[in-house]
């Protein structure tokens, strides 16, 4: 699937309708994670590798856990948006299994579990040095326009919103193959 591209002609990612202040994905933020929220087709997960910094240290050689916290709420409310919802998160839910080195990459996956009216619910892991350190679960409102509007709408131009929805639209067509191959897959096996 190709995707839509922005007037600029850069792809359309969450840097793209998130402001660059944006604490997770934004470029200009002085304390941000700038972090990438790839989207992985084959499996229909969110798949990422980040390189922790070392300010956002916790105790010594560790990393903070609310930056553990904010990585695992960034991803799993990205996946959402690939998956084609704009979503606000409505509970986060983490396990911290061992504390993380600051100076070691981390993994992290995450997942769709379910989708009931106007929730989505997630699950996620991060994983250093081969081991798991956190696991999350996440419920997430969907948004409807009209509330997406009331709350975002004024800091939007025209072209921007149909642009995002257009997206997010594409992004759902999108995941419907996805899970239709997917259940084909689980069929056959």
């Amino acid at each position: 699937m190709n995707p839509i591209l922005p007037a600029d002609g850069s792809v359309f990612t969450s840097r793209n309708w998130h402001s660059d202040q944006c604490y997770g994905c934004g470029t200009a933020s002085p304390h941000g994670l700038h972090a990438e929220f790839p989207f992985d087709e084959q499996t229909g997960e969110l798949r990422m590798t980040y390189q922790p910094l070392a300010w956002q240290r916790g105790a010594p050689g560790k990393l903070h856990g609310g930056v553990l916290a904010a990585l695992l709420d960034e991803a799993q409310g990205m996946l959402c948006h690939h998956l084609g919802h704009m979503v606000m998160t409505d509970q986060l839910e983490l396990k911290y299994h061992k504390a993380t080195a600051l100076d070691a990459p981390l993994t992290i996956r995450a997942w769709i579990t379910a989708a009931r009216k106007r929730r989505l619910y997630t699950r996620a892991e991060l994983h250093s040095g081969g081991e798991l350190r956190v696991h999350s679960r996440g419920v997430w409102y969907i948004l409807p326009d009209r509330i997406f509007d009331r709350m975002f709408g004024a800091q939007m131009t025209d072209a921007e919103r149909e642009l995002l929805f257009a997206t997010l639209e594409a992004n759902r067509k999108r995941a419907q193959q996805i899970r239709r191959r997917l259940r084909n897959l689980a069929k056959t096996s």
